[in-house]
């Protein structure tokens, strides 16, 4: 390496080091040393209970104005920790493993995960731990959510920059938007595009006195999730994540003989 890049390099770590510094001592001005925008991504609270909405802003304040360094993996479990009554969370619906609906403390929480997944694939940052639901959601299409569940599935985004990154959550009563700033503007542009292939659902009849239909059944889909970035004329195309929503089946009551 030649000494002049070395001597540029050297340069750019000291600011790094410093930014970091200047924002852990003086946290009311950590604002003004992130103000470019690198990733954000904005989802919809409209059809989610009044105990979702509070799981998320219990959530959301763990995570809000979390600086994440060069180098340093973000991780939501780490950051979150539990989510029981004795947090404060209260219990909401899940999509369990089964895709069937259940309440548990902190349920409503992986729309703050899908939504923070999001920002940080826009912003570039590696995934290293990320996991879909069962079924598909409703606040973002398939192939772009993150589901979680305490120390079993976690959401992992690595910055792989020279530059912290801050995170930054703003909630209110109809969106929910996560944002990651920088203290320089993003050298890249970002897009993400996801393929999907459409997956009926499996026909179960059941022997019954009624014929009727039992379950309707809906879509599932699979999908493949690409992010493309460029940069200086080159472009780089970046397999994401090849998730598979299974279609819930459609029962059918069948004739008694």
């Amino acid at each position: 390496m030649r000494p002049n890049c070395l001597a540029y390099l050297t340069i750019q770590l000291f600011v790094v080091c410093l930014l970091l510094l200047f924002c852990s001592s003086c946290p009311a001005t950590a604002d003004d040393a992130f103000n470019q925008l690198w990733g954000g991504f904005s989802t919809s609270l409209v059809l989610r209970s009044d105990q979702q909405r509070h799981n998320t802003a219990t959530a959301a304040h763990d995570l809000d104005q979390v600086i994440i360094a060069p180098g340093e993996t973000f991780s939501f479990n780490q950051r979150v920790g539990a989510r029981d009554s004795g947090k404060g969370y209260r219990a909401a619906p899940i999509i369990n493993a089964s895709g069937l609906l259940e309440d548990i403390p902190g349920g409503g929480i992986c729309q703050l995960a899908s939504t923070i997944y999001n920002a940080g694939l826009l912003a570039g940052m590696q995934v290293v731990e990320r996991h879909p639901h069962s079924r598909t959601v409703g606040h973002v299409p398939p192939g772009r959510d993150a589901t979680i569940a305490s120390w079993r599935k976690d959401l992992k985004l690595k910055n792989p920059f020279p530059y912290p990154l801050q995170l930054r959550i703003v909630l209110n009563w109809n969106r929910l938007t996560t944002s990651l700033y920088g203290p320089v503007a993003k050298p890249f542009s970002t897009q993400i595009i996801v393929n999907r292939t459409r997956l009926e659902p499996d026909t179960v009849v059941l022997s019954s006195s009624a014929n009727r239909p039992q379950q309707t059944g809906t879509s599932g889909f699979s999908t493949e999730t690409r992010r493309i970035t460029k940069e200086n004329g080159q472009v780089r195309d970046e397999l994401i994540s090849l998730d598979i929503y299974p279609a819930p089946s459609r029962i059918v009551a069948g004739t008694s003989r």
